[in-house]
């Protein structure tokens, strides 16, 4: 990690290392396991309108799309929306893009299914955030929310007191030492059951890795599906 990281524009952008740095976690076989894991717990049919939330350069999107979903996909980086769009068109699909940011949406379209997936959820505001994709996601739709887990953080951070990297317990915040960095926020379950409940939503099932691994301490990742019931 670097401390880009904590500057969005810039860590997604053109000159950003975001790419770079999840190289390995962009394999074929990793994409198959994630896309497989999606269409499991969010039940993913063909008459289903779906939203990939903050979808990069499209991978997941291009993957669902190639067997036969009907899904759209929204990012904030105009430079990783290039990638993807670029990329459906070397595969002949026609898929919807929006260049739009989570706080801001202006989507006229409902949607039966949104995920979240290999998100920063931390450096949103996070009830602005639910609030507005609930918004566009069907009563009875589901909502798979994916994020870090920050016992895992801490036991980086643990394992590299050089880390350019400060985390506040009293904030539950990421930040880089020395700087005016953006603050990475980091919750709990009952953090993120509240927050959904506050958007409409009922948190159904909570997982800790595309394996449907039950969450434990050592756990990397908090994956949550929950229901809008507004």
């Amino acid at each position: 990690m670097t401390e880009d990281v904590l500057n969005p524009k810039k860590y997604y952008g053109a000159q950003g290392n975001y790419l770079k740095e999840h190289k390995k976690y962009f394999s074929k076989e990793r994409l198959q396991t994630e896309i497989n894991f999606l269409i499991d717990v969010l039940n993913l049919n063909k008459k289903d309108k779906i939203l990939d939330l903050a979808c990069g350069h499209g991978r997941h999107t291009i993957e669902l799309k190639k067997r036969g979903f009907d899904v759209d996909g929204l990012d904030f980086s105009d430079h990783l929306l290039v990638i993807a769009r670029e990329h459906a068109r070397r595969e002949n699909l026609r898929i919807s893009f929006y260049e739009q940011d989570i706080h801001r949406m202006n989507l006229k379209i409902k949607y039966n299914k949104i995920f979240l997936l290999f998100s920063e959820f931390g450096l949103f505001d996070a009830a602005v955030a639910l609030k507005n994709m609930a918004k566009v996601l069907r009563t009875d739709g589901l909502f798979l929310l994916d994020c870090d887990n920050v016992f895992r953080l801490i036991q980086y951070l643990l394992k590299h007191p050089k880390s350019p990297y400060h985390f506040d317990f009293s904030k539950m915040e990421l930040r880089g030492k020395g700087n005016n960095s953006q603050a990475v926020r980091y919750y709990i379950v009952p953090e993120l059951e509240v927050l959904l409940q506050n958007a409409g939503l009922q948190v159904t099932s909570v997982y800790s890795s595309y394996q449907k691994e039950k969450l434990n301490i050592n756990s990397k990742r908090i994956i949550i599906v929950a229901k809008n019931r507004s």
